[in-house]
């Protein structure tokens, strides 16, 4: 006979209850990953921009099997349309070559400059509709 099957739901981020179920996780899918033939070596990183000492901008990524993810990219409301965003991602881009990248991906909201990524080479290969409720988010790539 099975034995039944107990689900523990665990919400606090900041717990070590938490963080042992994560790293449990984790270490399962690297091993089933090297069965394939795959190893997973992420490199996380952030980038901060700033103008006359002050804080403009910041990127969050990793590298990893190959490619750039660019997690996160903000910019202050009164540094927008200055350069800061594509300097960030420039920046990423140089950082994923020499890491041994050939192409990175990000995702975005539909309200977030939809024209934006298009113009500086990203290609848009997917979308997530009612993400959120009503809303679209869609899926970018470029090759490096």
């Amino acid at each position: 006979m099975t034995a039944t099957v107990v689900v523990t739901v665990l919400e606090d981020d900041g717990d070590a209850g938490f963080a042992k179920a994560k790293e449990r996780v984790l270490d399962w899918l690297d091993d089933h990953a090297r069965i394939a033939g795959v190893v997973f070596a992420a490199r996380p990183f952030a980038l901060t921009a700033s103008r006359d000492g002050q804080p403009v901008g910041g990127l969050i990524g990793s590298t990893n099997l190959g490619w750039l993810h660019v997690q996160l990219l903000a910019v202050a409301p009164e540094a927008r349309r200055q350069g800061v965003g594509a300097a960030l991602l420039d920046a990423a881009e140089g950082l994923a070559r020499r890491h041994g990248c050939h192409a990175a991906w990000l995702d975005t909201y539909q309200h977030q400059g939809p024209d934006y990524y298009p113009r500086l080479g990203w290609r848009m290969f997917g979308e997530l509709p009612d993400y959120p409720i009503g809303g679209v988010r869609r899926f970018y790539r470029k090759t490096l």
